[in-house]
């Protein structure tokens, strides 16, 4: 009897697991689905900005703003994007191991970290987290980007960082998500990333431009926006493999937890029916007994 009651115990118990379960994998799967509406919302903006962007390439010089200017010597800055909570797989833990190995090479490097689970990861080891940014996820508001971007900028522009880079996982497909490691500042104007190429109707990417007001002045606003989308579309991509890693992971713990109640239903009705034949056993035992 108490065999049963065990296995009660652990048939509720999987039962609950299941329910819960699957129904985190139906909210990552809203989730995921809004986030690639909102990458593929993007890309047109992105894909026009890239282009402009490629053009400018052709007409302005590597120094002629503090944001293209590289640098041979200083320390490194490392912006480590990751999930405010876990129950996605190996999420988190790719993009740290990721991080481990160029903290590696650059100790000294400032860290900043997106997501609770970033910042929580880095504070455990005793190591120093310049600035963190948690519940980014999933709004991932204007207000929050320009925070990032501006911190990135300072670091760059005050403290004379030799380079900023970023290490998230870029979204591939519902089952595919791949750790990236990209370099944000100095900015590379002919390296600007579209989602598409540019279109044939665009001018050439050769010829003199005259820059109205000056320069500088339209350096700094397509530049400051172009640092803008590009760390935008880090987070976007970061939630959207959040939500498709999320999703994998509870739909094989659904899976597990079906086949878990299965083989405890099998065994709770071997174990009822092996007490209900004992129990005849007696019964048939007494009578005969009484004969």
């Amino acid at each position: 009897m108490a065999h049963i009651r065990e296995i009660k115990r652990r048939l509720k118990s999987a039962s609950s697991i299941h329910q819960i379960t699957k129904a985190m994998k139906m909210v990552a799967s809203a989730r995921l689905k809004r986030a690639q509406q909102r990458i593929f919302g993007a890309r047109p903006y992105s894909d026009r900005m890239a282009s402009v962007i490629r053009r400018l390439a052709a007409n302005v010089s590597s120094g002629s703003h503090p944001l293209l200017k590289t640098r041979g010597e200083g320390r490194e800055a490392l912006l480590v994007v990751a999930a405010d909570r876990g129950l996605c797989g190996s999420f988190n833990s790719n993009v740290f191991r990721r991080a481990q190995a160029f903290l590696k090479e650059k100790p000294d490097a400032v860290i900043l970290a997106v997501g609770k689970k970033a910042r929580d990861f880095f504070r455990r080891r005793r190591m120093d987290v310049r600035q963190d940014w948690v519940q980014v996820f999933p709004e991932v508001s204007s207000e929050t980007i320009s925070q990032i971007r501006d911190t990135l900028v300072a670091l760059y522009t005050r403290e004379g960082v030799k380079t900023v880079t970023v290490i998230y996982t870029e979204f591939k497909n519902v089952m595919s998500q791949k750790v990236a490691r990209e370099i944000l500042l100095p900015l590379r104007l002919s390296d600007a990333k579209g989602a598409g190429e540019a279109r044939a109707a665009d001018p050439p990417l050769s010829g003199a431009y005259l820059f109205e007001p000056g320069e500088r002045i339209i350096l700094d606003a397509l530049l400051s926006q172009h640092l803008f989308i590009r760390v935008r579309r880090v987070l976007l991509e970061s939630f959207a493999s959040e939500m498709g890693a999320k999703r994998n992971a509870m739909e094989s713990a659904t899976k597990n937890a079906s086949q878990m109640i299965g083989r405890l239903t099998l065994e709770f009705n071997r174990a009822r029916q092996a007490m209900i034949t004992k129990e005849l056993a007696e019964i048939v035992g007494g009578a005969e007994a009484l004969k």
